[in-house]
């Protein structure tokens, strides 16, 4: 067989097994063939999220993935047929400028902050979407009876933007059958008065996220009072855990990136709505179990505690 002969039969065999994989890995018509990644700074979460993002789309995904930082909030160009990942509540506010047929999906963004800004845009929430920041009040109250299987009270500050929730956290209580103890503050002046009334009661800290009364400055002064109380803090963050809250559940960028990379590649080619928004369906914990034995709880391995929760949100 000569040189030739034997060169055609292997191109013609590597023709069949390219046409053959691809013929059983078919590349997907999506929704969009272009993703654009608005950001308006460089944290640490934003960075990771932006990362984990582009890998979860893939070059294989045939989407082109662009990233798009604007933080002085200019008017953007997006080309047409492009998807906008908005990431931080400021990003989700500068895509609530652009035309009204671009599709927003906002994350890293708390469920407040996203439906301030659809009503502002006067958008269409099949347009303009998000994966919240904030986890469900069921998931939080799941974390809590898996840890304090025997507590049915707990104390809740709520703040100008939180305080619309106090209905729904009332609601989730009730199936939990807990009791809660909603405490209003309106000023700054209020925090440290309305955090020393819940403590009297010695009962657990239910944080909420709110620009008013969770922020950098008072997070130390929070955490001090209700350990000088003996009072357990659940918090909403993975470092919120680690200042000192006993625990907390929370979805990670990386989290996140999954979640906004399955919505994407979930959708067909001329599907021209977006799922309406919603909590993150991933979620991780963290327990302080150094906080916990100084205060005397007992906490299951975190497997047993993830696997509660599971259980008791459905």
């Amino acid at each position: 067989m000569s040189y030739f002969s034997m060169r055609a039969r292997l191109q013609c065999l590597f023709g069949l097994v390219v046409l053959f994989y691809f013929g059983l890995n078919p590349i997907h018509a999506y929704a969009w063939s272009n993703v654009t990644i608005l950001t308006t700074n460089d944290t640490t979460a934003v960075a990771e999220f932006v990362k984990q993002l582009k890998i979860e789309i893939n070059e294989q995904s045939g989407i082109k993935v662009n990233v798009s930082k604007n933080d002085s909030g200019l008017s953007i160009n997006i080309p047409k047929d492009t998807l906008v990942v908005a990431v931080g509540t400021q990003a989700l506010s500068y895509a609530g400028n652009l035309d009204e047929s671009t599709p927003v999906i906002g994350v890293l963004v708390p469920k407040s902050s996203y439906e301030s800004i659809l009503k502002e845009s006067e958008r269409s929430p099949d347009r303009f979407s998000a994966i919240y920041l904030d986890q469900p009040f069921t998931r939080q109250l799941a974390l809590i009876r898996a840890i304090f299987p025997n507590l049915y009270t707990m104390g809740v500050l709520l703040g100008p933007v939180s305080q619309f929730q106090s209905n729904d956290l009332q609601s989730a209580a009730k199936k939990f059958n807990m009791e809660v103890n909603i405490r209003l503050v309106n000023k700054a002046d209020e925090l440290q008065s309305n955090l020393e009334k819940l403590m009297m009661s010695k009962q657990l800290l239910l944080a909420i996220p709110d620009p008013l009364i969770y922020t950098r400055e008072t997070a130390q002064t929070i955490l001090l009072t209700t350990y000088r109380h003996q009072t357990p803090v659940i918090g909403f963050s993975q470092s919120y855990a680690k200042s000192g809250a006993v625990a907390a559940v929370f979805s990670s960028p990386k989290q996140f990136a999954s979640e906004v990379a399955n919505t994407i590649k979930q959708l067909p080619k001329d599907h021209v709505t977006l799922p309406l928004a919603k909590a993150a369906n991933q979620f991780s914990i963290e327990i302080n179990r150094q906080v916990a034995r100084s205060l005397d709880i007992r906490i299951a391995d975190d497997a047993v505690i993830y696997q509660q929760m599971l259980k008791d949100e459905k």
